[in-house]
């Protein structure tokens, strides 16, 4: 029913546009969150960033602080002193303390450690090549993030090397390493010049291991995330990495235990520690999903030496982004019910009418004469249409009348005209028979009379001969294409195939039969066909194609130019073509010239008589009837060529089904 199938209408645009309104809002929903997340993200790095350089800058500020101290100044001189040593060590270490200092030592001018304010207390090795440490012994301050090996991490302080100590376990998601231990330590350090007056007598660094140091990842998550929870479980994290290992972490195992010794995946890793770049974006950490934002730690000398990580759990925000989009979805499947309704109300208002209008052109499809179809609560143009509708079924009913008797006259006239046509045919075939003999025994008199056999002539006898053979000719050829004419009106123009060699059998007794007439004309005939070409075909109706194509081109070619016939294999036929120099064809009649009575009016035409209009007509029907097709190319004022493929015959089937 109609009312069915525009309800199903309705409804596909509907749901279509419902559709992709929601996945429009869905992506929308699921951008903004996860710009949201990232953003915050971004932003929470840059606060953990900002409190861990700030931490930097205090070390900064507390050694300058120191380096003019008393203290130091005394450790240089009460090195020259007894006992004045071991006061300034305990003044140096009650410093140490109260600036919450892993270790502390003094160097002098020449880097080497005089001072160290932590048990083992060793001294008398050199720390020249420690950049911060030169740069302080050129008299400049500075602060950065380190790795120290173990060796010096056992010489700085009791217990920093068994701090910085860390198994390291297989990780999933992780790049594939041989390593199963971590050593070495990343700290936090800062160095100032010791100056007395104009010369720098040495320099004081101190620092912070940052391996296992919790207080200060915990501080930097409490500070940025506030230990928000869900579901029991951390919201935000931090992380300081040395390489690609966690050394001090809030990430925890299944088992709440500390997640150090774990490494980062190789995406990550690669894009931050190899390429120095920032991650921003969602990354796996160990079992779970976080929008997670990495930056390279890079050494005084610009080397990325770790990484500092914090992440926000990825669970919240696709809870919320569930639950918002179950709204979402509840909220738009009863606004599809509502519309989908709407539709079935629209649709069945729509259809009423039109059914019955449908009704009504069914009854005078089938003959019937139906009534007026009744008006009811339609909308103003589906009223229009009714009123229109009536107004025709009235009009149709006084035509019908008339056109029953206009066909009862029309199938009469038909009638007469068919038998008209079919004597016609009969009267046309039935002549151009019967004028085939007395013309043969004319044509037979004239050239014996031009030839003298009778007797000798005059020379206006001769002229008079010479037009009679013309004209004779022309009969001949207007009796040769009534005839097949008849035989293409009567459907009778069926060839008759057989091999026959092309140049023997066809070409050349053709070219010997115009020689006089191209001779005429000062023309050459130039033949382009092999020797040994054959074609399977009816040899006498390719007769008729080529004399048409070739006297028409004497005919309607340049005086004294070329006529080329050509012939060639090609893959799956024979190419077929005579091409004469002369005026052309005008593009805009090239159309009309395989019509019936259709005759080329040309200037170099002008001079001879027309022929039937039938030869190009015929011409092609004997193409077509081959299963080839006729076509033309002209250049005017240059040349035209007729062309045509003869496509080789089918094999007929063998015995078992086969193409022979």
């Amino acid at each position: 029913m109609l009312r069915n199938r525009l309800f199903k209408r309705f409804a596909a645009l509907v749901l279509v546009f419902g559709l992709l309104f929601t996945v429009f809002s869905l992506r929308m929903v699921h951008s903004r969150l996860t710009h949201e997340a990232q953003t915050r993200v971004q932003f929470n790095l840059s606060s953990v960033w900002a409190m861990y350089n700030a931490r930097l800058r205090e070390m900064e500020t507390i050694l300058r602080l120191v380096a003019g101290k008393q203290v130091i100044a005394e450790v240089f001189i009460g090195s020259q002193e007894p006992g004045g040593l071991a006061a300034a060590q305990s003044r140096l270490e009650v410093l140490r303390r109260n600036f919450g200092l892993d270790f502390l030592t003094v160097a002098d001018a020449e880097g080497r450690v005089i001072m160290r304010a932590a048990p083992p207390y060793e001294t008398g090795d050199y720390r020249q090549h420690v950049s911060l440490v030169a740069n302080a012994l050129r008299g400049e301050p500075a602060g950065g993030t380190m790795i120290m090996p173990s060796v010096d991490l056992r010489r700085e302080a009791e217990g920093l090397a068994e701090q910085a100590y860390l198994a390291v376990g297989n990780t999933s998601g992780a790049a594939p390493t041989f390593q199963r231990e971590e050593t070495r330590g990343l700290v936090m350090m800062a160095a100032a010049p010791v100056i007395l007056g104009p010369r720098v007598l040495g320099a004081i660094y101190g620092g912070v291991l940052l391996n296992r140091n919790e207080a200060l990842v915990d501080h930097l998550k409490e500070v940025v995330f506030r230990n928000e929870l869900y579901e029991n479980r951390q919201v935000g994290t931090a992380t300081i990495f040395l390489r690609d290992v966690r050394i001090a972490t809030t990430v925890q195992l299944p088992n709440g235990s500390r997640a150090l010794g774990t490494r980062v995946s190789k995406e990550v890793a690669a894009r931050v520690l190899d390429s120095g770049l920032t991650w921003l974006g969602p990354a796996r950490v160990l079992d779970e999903w976080y929008f997670s934002a990495y930056d390279p730690i890079r050494d005084p000398d610009g080397k990325t030496v770790g990484m500092l990580y914090v992440g926000l759990l990825k669970k919240p925000f696709d809870d919320l982004r569930r639950t918002l989009l179950g709204r979402y979805a509840a909220l738009m499947f009863a606004g599809l019910l509502g519309a989908l309704t709407l539709a079935f109300v629209i649709a069945n208002q729509i259809a009423r009418p039109l059914h019955r209008l449908a009704e009504a052109a069914r009854q005078m499809h089938e003959g019937l004469h139906p009534d007026p179809v009744p008006l009811c609560d339609a909308s103003k143009e589906t009223t229009t249409l009714i009123l229109a509708f009536n107004e025709m079924i009235e009009a149709l009913a006084e035509r019908e009348a008339r056109l029953t008797e206009a066909k009862s006259e029309l199938e009469q006239s038909n009638a007469r005209l068919a038998a008209t046509n079919r004597s016609y045919m009969e009267t046309l075939g039935f002549v151009s028979h019967e004028l085939k003999s007395p013309i043969a025994s004319v044509m037979n008199y004239i050239y014996l009379l031009r030839e003298k056999m009778l007797g000798p002539l005059t020379e206006k006898q001769e002229k008079a001969l010479a037009s009679m053979d013309g004209s004779i000719r022309r009969v001949v050829e207007m009796i040769r294409h009534y005839l097949n004419l008849s035989r293409i009106e009567s459907g009778e123009l069926q060839p008759v195939r057989t091999r026959l060699a092309v140049k023997s059998e066809l070409i050349a007794p053709l070219a010997a039969s115009f020689e006089a007439d191209i001779e005429a004309r000062n023309m050459r005939l130039s033949l382009d066909v092999g020797e040994d070409l054959a074609v399977v075909a009816d040899l006498n109706m390719l007769r008729e194609v080529f004399d048409n194509l070739v006297s028409n081109a004497i005919k309607y070619g340049r005086e004294g130019g070329e006529i080329w016939v050509m012939a060639r294999r090609e893959a799956g036929g024979t190419f077929f073509a005579v091409r004469n120099e002369g005026p052309g064809i005008p593009p805009e009649k090239q159309g009309a010239l395989f019509a019936k009575f259709s005759r080329l009016d040309t200037d170099g035409a002008a001079r001879l008589q027309r022929g039937t209009g039938l030869g190009l007509f015929i011409t092609k029907h004997i193409v077509e009837a081959h299963g080839g097709r006729m076509e033309v190319e002209s250049h005017p004022g240059e040349w035209t060529e007729f062309r045509f493929v003869l496509p080789d015959p089918t094999p007929a089937p063998d015995a078992k089904g086969k193409a022979a």
